[in-house]
C-alpha cells in the first residue's frame, strides 16, 4: 500500500528513495504533520527491497528553516509540548538508527531542527548557498549535542550549540560538518549520484554496511575486528555476493 502524505513529497527510482519537504512557503519549517510524514515514510522504506538508500532534502534553496515559530508559540500548553517531544523522539531515532544509508542533500538554510535532520542522516552534501547552525540557541533553547560532536569533534560542537552563530558552507565543509561541497543548484543531483552508487551494491549490501557502522562504532577496537569477520564471512557465501565476485573476474580476463 503506498501512503498519501500532506507535507512531504516522495519517489523511488533505481534503489533510491528521496524525500522532498514540501513547506516551501514556510521555507520546509518543521511541523508535527511533517514530522509524523517523514517518521512513516521512513517506516515503510525500511523494509522495502525497491529502497536501498534514502536522500532527504528540501530542494534547491531551502533545506529546512527548523522548527516552525507558530508552532514553537503554542509550546505554553504543555499537551503541545508533548507531542512535540514525542515528535522529535520519533523522526530523530529513526534517522540515527535507520536499517538503510541516508543522505541529506543540503541546499540554502539548515537551521534548528532541519540542521538536526542533516545531523542525524549519515551522509551530508551541501551546496555553496548553504547556511547552518542551531539559531534557537540564542531564544534559550537546548541543542541536540549528540551525534553533532562526533560529526566535528567537540570544541566545533561547543562552538555551535553554545553561541548558536550560524556559519556558511566553506566553515561547515571545513569542520566537517559537510562531507561534500557541489554548486547551487546541483546538490539534489550529486546526492542522487551518490545514492545510486550506494544502490548498485544491492539493498542487501546497504542494509549490511549500514549495520555494520550503527554496530561497529559502540565496540572496542578487538570486537568490532571480530564482529566484522564474522561479517564478512556470513556474505561470502551468498549466492549474489558469488556471482558478483565471479563477473569481476570474468572481466579482469577479457
Amino acid at each position: 500500500m503506498t501512503r498519501s502524505f500532506t507535507e512531504i513529497a516522495t519517489t523511488i527510482d533505481s534503489g533510491v528513495g528521496t524525500i522532498t519537504f514540501d513547506r516551501f512557503d514556510r521555507r520546509n519549517a518543521l511541523s508535527l504533520e511533517l514530522f509524523a510524514d517523514l517518521s512513516e515514510c521512513l517506516d515503510d522504506w525500511a523494509t522495502d527491497d525497491d529502497v536501498a538508500c534514502v536522500v532527504l532534502t528540501g530542494g534547491e534553496d531551502v533545506f529546512c528553516a527548523g522548527l516552525d515559530l507558530k508552532l514553537q508559540s503554542m509550546f505554553t500548553n504543555r499537551q503541545r509540548r508533548e507531542e512535540y517531544s514525542a515528535a522529535c523522539l520519533r523522526a530523530y531515532g529513526t534517522l540515527l538508527d535507520y536499517l538503510k544509508p541516508t543522505i541529506a542533500a543540503v541546499g540554502g538554510p539548515a537551521l534548528g531542527g532541519g540542521c538536526d535532520i542533516a545531523v542525524f542522516s549519515d551522509i551530508r552534501i551541501g551546496a555553496d548557498n548553504v547556511v547552518m547552525g542551531f539559531p534557537q540557541i540564542k531564544m534559550g533553547l537546548t541543542p541536540y549535542f549528540s551525534p553533532l560532536w562526533k560529526i566535528v569533534g567537540l570544541s566545533q560542537a561547543k562552538i555551535l550549540t553554545f553561541s548558536g552563530d550560524r556559519i556558511d558552507a566553506a566553515e561547515a565543509l571545513r569542520i566537517g560538518l559537510l562531507d561534500r561541497l557541489v554548486p547551487a543548484g546541483t546538490v539534489v543531483s550529486a546526492a542522487t549520484a551518490m545514492a545510486r552508487s550506494i544502490a548498485e551494491t544491492s539493498t542487501a549490501s546497504a542494509v549490511n554496511n549500514k549495520e555494520m557502522a550503527r554496530r561497529s562504532t559502540a565496540m572496542d577496537p578487538i570486537s568490532a575486528l571480530t564482529y566484522e569477520t564474522l561479517a564478512y564471512r556470513e556474505v561470502i557465501w551468498h549466492d549474489d555476493v558469488i556471482e558478483r565476485i565471479n563477473n569481476a573476474y570474468n572481466r579482469l580476463g577479457e
